[in-house]
């Protein structure tokens, strides 16, 4: 839970040296590898489920890249359903993300500056009574190739994959995808089952996050560590 939102955006609680940082930086040193971060590029962060961390790990992704990349960053709250990125900026849900896909703002009039240099962010918007419609043709691919205009990398922080069809629908717009698993927790079919998913509708999985290790490895890991591996395909 965070507890002073004012903080964790001015470094007060998300210390740049502390042992999850460095993971997250392994994260994307790992990831540079695979994609040249110099361009312009997309990356998604969803999981199988709800509850795996996803929404905690964008933020800080985007804090730890926002800082160690010279390069503007944009982070997109594109949980449509259950919103979240809203309450830790302390901003207004709408104009957003669903309201773009929707016709109803620019790129430009839902973006959101925050107090971190070279970070900023668009919230959720309302989708209404049916999200699923905003999705049509390339709506979100075309937001996405508009916020490149100005920024080098965005982080979609998306919807998990098994109850919702909502990411496929960005997979077109992003480079890579980030699969968040909760360690110890996850079911290892229902794991599996996401990881279906994307794979059958082409996504482009980067590797896969395991949230939570300190409660799983042994008691010399006394940090809850973020964890990486590279997803190997056959």
């Amino acid at each position: 839970m965070i507890k002073d939102r004012k903080k964790l955006l001015t470094g007060g609680i998300f210390d740049i040296e502390s042992p999850l940082a460095i993971e997250l930086r392994r994260i994307m040193i790992r990831i540079g590898r695979h994609l040249d971060l110099d361009r312009k590029r997309a990356l998604m962060v969803t999981s199988a489920e709800r509850g795996e961390g996803k929404s905690l790990f964008s933020l800080h992704f985007a804090l730890v890249l926002a800082y160690h990349l010279p390069s503007k960053i944009l982070l997109i709250d594109a949980d449509i359903r259950r919103p979240v990125q809203h309450t830790v900026f302390q901003e207004k849900i709408e104009p957003g993300f669903s309201e773009i896909l929707g016709g109803k703002t620019t790129v430009k009039n839902a973006i959101r500056e925050t107090q971190v240099k070279n970070l900023d962010f668009m919230p959720a918007g309302k989708p209404g009574r049916h999200p699923s419609r905003l999705f049509g043709g390339d709506n979100v691919r075309n937001l996405v190739e508009e916020a490149h205009k100005t920024y080098d990398l965005v982080l979609m922080d998306s919807p998990p994959v098994v109850p919702v069809s909502d990411p496929l629908h960005y997979l077109d717009a992003v480079d890579g995808v980030l699969y968040m698993v909760m360690a110890g927790s996850t079911h290892k079919e229902i794991a599996k089952r996401g990881v279906e998913i994307l794979n059958s509708a082409g996504a482009n999985i980067l590797g896969a996050v395991a949230n939570n290790l300190g409660e799983v490895l042994p008691y010399y890991y006394d940090q809850k560590y973020y964890g990486y591996e590279k997803d190997k395909k056959k």
